[in-house]
C-alpha cells in the first residue's frame, strides 16, 4: 500500500475517534441516581482532586473560558453536587468543594474511567511497548497538526 493511502486511512481513523468521542461526551452518564454529562463530571472531577479549587483555575486547567465553567459549576450547584465557599483572604473568590453527594459521583466517575481505561488495555495487549510508543509518536504529531489548524483558524477569522 502507498504511503499516501495509509495516511489517508490514518486521516479517517482519526475522524471516526473524533465522532465516537463526540458522541460520548454527548451521552447522559448515570452515577446512581444523579445524571450528568462529561463536561460536568469533568468539573467534579477536578473539584475532587484540589478541593478548594475556583472556577477560574477549573477553566485554566481544562482550557475552556471561565464562563462556561460557572455555568457548570451553577448546575452542579442546583444538582447538590457542588458547593461554594467565600474565600477568607479575598471575598471576590469562590472555593469550590463536593457535598457528600458529590463524592460519591467522584468516586464513581474514578471507578467508570477506570474501567473503560482498562478495557482499552487489554484491547491493546496485543501490541508491543515498541509499537506502542510509536503510536504515541504519531499521535504527538497528529495532535501538532490540529494544534496548528486551531491556531491558523482562530487567526484566519479573527482578521475577518
Amino acid at each position: 500500500m502507498e504511503r499516501s493511502e495509509i495516511l489517508k486511512k490514518l486521516w479517517a481513523e482519526q475522524d471516526e475517534a473524533f465522532e465516537l468521542m463526540t458522541e460520548y461526551d454527548s451521552l447522559p452518564h448515570h452515577y446512581g441516581e444523579d445524571v450528568l454529562y462529561q463536561a460536568e463530571a469533568y468539573i467534579v472531577h477536578e473539584i475532587g482532586n484540589q478541593p478548594g479549587i475556583t472556577t477560574t483555575e477549573i477553566a485554566e486547567k481544562q482550557k475552556k473560558t471561565t464562563s462556561a465553567c460557572s455555568q457548570l459549576v451553577k448546575k452542579l450547584i442546583a444538582k447538590g453536587l457542588v458547593e461554594q465557599t467565600r474565600n477568607a483572604e479575598n471575598k471576590r473568590i469562590y472555593n469550590l468543594t463536593l457535598t457528600k453527594d458529590g463524592q460519591r459521583v467522584y468516586k464513581d466517575h474514578i471507578h467508570f474511567n477506570e474501567m473503560c481505561q482498562q478495557i482499552t488495555f487489554e484491547l491493546l495487549s496485543e501490541f508491543t511497548e515498541e509499537e506502542l510508543a510509536i503510536h504515541t509518536k504519531v499521535q504527538k504529531a497528529i495532535n501538532s497538526a490540529y494544534r496548528g489548524d486551531v491556531e491558523r483558524s482562530k487567526e484566519y477569522y479573527s482578521k475577518k
